[in-house]
């Protein structure tokens, strides 16, 4: 039996994906490529703060990253997409691994703390 305190030391295999400046194309890329990489995520995303003409600015979708990603083949975006991950630290590497195996993958910031750890991306394709 887990105890809160067991669930409390163990680190999180959720990932919290956000994808902003793009079109939705080039989110459900995105969300498909995440998907191949982490089954047993359902990585449907939701589609936040309607713009100018309800078209969507932010996607949102949660990974489970907790076994390492399976490698997916290189797919064709229309453009850049801005990236924000957020959720443990091996967690977040393993969705930065598997976004490296698809896209190229430009590292604009990263921040960590104790348990968690959020990172910034710009992708595009090959």
């Amino acid at each position: 039996m887990t105890t809160d305190a067991d669930a409390a030391q163990r680190p999180s295999a959720e990932v919290v994906v956000t994808a902003t400046g793009c079109s939705e194309e080039a989110a459900r890329v995105l969300l498909d490529v995440l998907e191949r990489a982490f089954p047993a995520s359902s990585a449907e995303g939701v589609a936040l703060e309607p713009g100018p003409h309800g078209a969507a600015t932010v996607w949102c979708t949660t990974v489970d990253a907790a076994d390492p990603p399976r490698t997916t083949e290189r797919v064709r975006l229309d453009g850049t997409v801005d990236i924000g991950l957020q959720g443990g630290p091996r967690a977040v590497d393993r969705v930065v691994a598997a976004l490296a195996d698809t896209f190229v993958v430009d590292r604009r910031g990263t921040v960590s703390g104790d348990q968690e750890k959020e990172v910034d991306l710009l992708i595009r394709s090959v």
